[in-house]
């Protein structure tokens, strides 16, 4: 089922095959998926690869995501941006977020990926984790 015009509902599956709730689809996900489009322009019109959706809490355990992720309330996704490095997706959406051009309110910067979520609160919350030397 194409939820926008660049994203599936597909994508948001849980690594571990659970499907993404139906129930969440309009609520969350459609949502979330609007913000991922307004990046993808952000970021030059870039493929957005989804490398983590939706999480079952035991999934989100086994992965080591903390206990109140986003993830399991589907509201989250973790992206890669083609040809753009990860810290680079994260600063522009945080400039993007600062300029009240996105309706993003979590930003995860790590080495590898980037993550956004539209968790219901009016705070941004950012953080960014120093890649293992």
């Amino acid at each position: 089922m194409q939820v926008t015009s660049h994203f599936n509902l597909e994508e948001f599956r849980c690594g571990d095959g659970t499907p993404y709730p139906a129930a969440w689809v309009t609520s969350r996900l459609r949502p979330l998926c609007e913000q991922l489009e307004l990046i993808r322009i952000l970021c030059g019109n870039r493929s957005v690869t989804i490398t983590s959706g939706y999480r079952t809490p035991e999934y989100n355990r086994k992965v080591g995501g903390v206990k109140n992720s986003q993830h399991i309330e589907g509201r989250a996704a973790d992206i890669k941006i083609e040809g753009m490095p990860a810290r680079t997706v994260a600063q522009k959406i945080l400039e993007a977020v600062s300029a009240k051009n996105l309706g993003v309110k979590g930003i995860g910067s790590y080495a590898s990926f980037t993550h956004v979520d539209i968790r219901p609160t009016q705070r941004l919350a950012y953080w960014f984790v120093k890649s293992k030397t």
